[in-house]
């Protein structure tokens, strides 16, 4: 199996004469071990277009020093990279769990060599005054190849210092600065690539995606906010992606929560936007999010009884519903799974992500909108906001039963919809957006239990009512009505937020 870490380092490039610099000059370092040389050979794989490379993304299989196998590294933030790492395995052969966090990104096409480098590495061991081993430098002489379109060949010098754990964003700048000051008095100059793969692929190398994106402002053009915003979360997207496919646990329930934070931006500001793009992109989510639901529905409801079932008294349990409830479940959970493995191995769902980026880096703006980010998007936020009071008054009016459940429903879809429209609207509108974000959320978070409580109710009633019960039936009536005790003391919590639900505006 894979085994999954997080690199902190800086680079350097260094004239291939310059001298090692004294190590232990640097604060913090007490010594330095002996220098350990190693030949290193780190064959690249991307698609023939770079589709990883644009992504920060690089993917290799090395031979030679203490670490050689697949390596994955993923971006995680200026300096830091979760790095993958698997066995060596076949030659060209990526492991399906290395392939499996890169789906999302190759989406069905071929990845292949782009690049081999021969690297001639010194390692030294930098060591605290207690005798921790808290970094590594790293001096790497290279030789690259690059088998992309015309074969090229780079010979370059670079150094890293990379720390040997993840100490904390303080403690790790406070190291880095430290050594900056001596490596740089040396002859060294930070680097402004990320990885050898983009030096050896200068020129050739795609825009990463998501750079170079426009500052929000107040007066600056409306949709800018809101494609940072949107262009985020389809990152987030293509990283949940990657965890569905690895079985992490509660993946499917993110894969979903974002795909649903797409849509509702998109419907919320889609005045800003040419409507038939809009249109088939809501389309696509939707469709996916209700694939993804029926796993995720069969999950919540499959733990909301069981514990309900648990929690009951022995002499009220009658039968064994819980090894019948785990065994009706487990059918109805991996069904939807299978469905889900399909859908995101699909031309269709691929197709939803290509379509996803073009729209964040070529938005399909609609002509009439003009300037002016802080009040385009105040008055997108209030209109949610009036959704969700209009939906609240309707649901107080309503009779007691069925359809109050479904009201209160309705009031859960207008708060996520204000509490994305709000999010997507914070870098414009600050405290006071996110405080109508975080109260939308509360509303979510409180009325989501009133729903999974009536989906339970729905199940129960059906399962109480099923031919040939017996005395089962009785239970099923006793977990009933527990759960319509625990929706009405639900629905109570809610209308004591009703004030603040209906004065949620931006001024």
């Amino acid at each position: 199996m894979a085994k999954s870490t997080v690199e902190v380092e800086r680079k350097y490039d260094v004239e291939p004469s310059t001298p090692l610099p004294d190590l232990t000059a640097i604060d913090g370092v007490s010594r330095v071990g002996e220098p350990v040389t190693h030949r290193l050979e780190a064959v690249y794989f991307d698609t023939k277009d770079l589709a990883l490379a644009s992504y920060g993304i690089t993917l290799r299989r090395r031979t030679g020093g203490p670490d050689a196998g697949w390596h994955l590294k993923l971006p995680k933030g200026p300096g830091r990279r979760t790095e993958i790492h698997a066995a060596l395995g076949r030659p060209e052969i990526v492991p399906d769990d290395i392939l499996a966090r890169v789906l999302a990104y190759t989406r069905g096409h071929a990845v292949a060599p782009v690049a081999t480098l021969n690297t001639s590495r010194t390692s030294i061991g930098l060591y605290a005054e207690d005798g921790r081993a808290i970094a590594e430098f790293v001096d790497d002489h290279v030789e690259a190849e690059v088998s992309f379109n015309d074969s090229t060949a780079r010979t370059w010098r670079e150094w890293e210092l990379e720390l040997n754990h993840n100490p904390g964003d303080d403690a790790a700048a406070a190291l880095f600065e430290a050594a900056a000051g001596i490596l740089t008095n040396t002859g060294a100059r930070p680097s402004q690539r990320t990885s050898k793969l983009a030096t050896a692929l200068a020129g050739y190398l795609p825009r990463t995606k998501g750079s170079g994106r426009e500052v929000p402002e107040r007066k600056g053009p409306a949709v800018v906010p809101v494609l940072n915003y949107l262009d985020q979360q389809v990152a987030r997207m293509l990283r949940r992606d990657a965890q569905v496919r690895m079985n992490a646990d509660d993946s499917v329930h993110q894969l979903r929560s974002v795909t649903r934070r797409i849509r509702s931006i998109l419907h919320s500001y889609r005045k800003f936007f040419k409507a038939g793009p809009v249109d088939e992109l809501e389309a696509g989510l939707k469709s996916l999010a209700r694939t993804l639901g029926r796993y995720r529905d069969a999950e919540v409801l499959h733990r909301r009884l069981r514990e309900s079932l648990d929690e009951l008294p022995g002499r009220l349990v009658l039968g064994p519903l819980a090894a019948e409830l785990d065994e009706r479940m487990k059918v109805r959970k991996d069904t939807a799974l299978t469905a889900i493995r399909s859908r995101l191995d699909s031309p269709g769902y691929f197709r939803l992500l290509d379509q996803l980026e073009a729209f964040v880096e070529e938005p399909p703006v609609a002509p009439e909108v003009m300037p002016g980010a802080g009040k385009a998007t105040a008055k997108r936020v209030n209109k949610a906001a009036k959704r969700l009071a209009e939906r609240h008054d309707a649901a107080v009016a309503a009779a007691v039963g069925p359809s109050r459940d479904k009201a209160f429903h309705e009031v859960r879809k207008a708060a996520k919809k204000l509490r994305f429209a709000a999010a997507a609207a914070e870098s414009i509108h600050g405290k006071q957006a996110s405080k109508i974000a975080d109260m939308a959320h509360r509303i979510q978070t409180i009325l989501g239990e009133h729903q999974d409580s009536a989906v339970a109710r729905a199940e129960l009633l059906k399962l109480g009512s099923a031919p040939g019960m017996g005395n089962a039936a009785f239970t099923y009536g006793v977990l009933h009505a527990r759960e319509r005790t625990a929706a009405d003391a639900v629905q109570q919590e809610y209308l004591r937020l009703g004030k603040k639900v209906r004065k949620l505006r931006i001024t």
